[in-house]
């Protein structure tokens, strides 16, 4: 039960984490940027719809494959994917130095 409620809580330190870091350097496209984010809740909604119709067509434990999947994706924007454009064109001159 408390690792549940522990998901729970560091998910919910997440989103604004995630949010700060992806309208980061959009600069006139903030809006817009910030107006997907927010649609991308949606996934809150379907995802688990999705992880249901596994659990019953495929079984309990397969259908937790859905959240891994998402958390993956989380682990690879933490690390990679949510730089900024500078620190990115930063890396590869360096890189280009090389």
């Amino acid at each position: 039960m408390w690792s549940m409620l522990a998901v729970g809580i560091f998910n919910s330190i997440m989103f604004p984490t995630i949010f700060t870091l992806g309208v980061a350097e959009l600069g006139p496209l903030t809006g817009s940027g910030s107006g997907i984010l927010n649609m991308a809740i949606v996934g809150g909604a379907i995802l688990p719809l999705i992880q249901g119709v596994i659990a019953d067509h495929i079984g309990l434990q397969h259908a937790f494959f859905v959240p891994v999947v998402c958390y993956l994706y989380i682990l690879f924007y933490g690390l990679s994917g949510s730089k900024p454009n500078s620190e990115r064109r930063h890396r590869l001159v360096e890189i280009a130095a090389e």
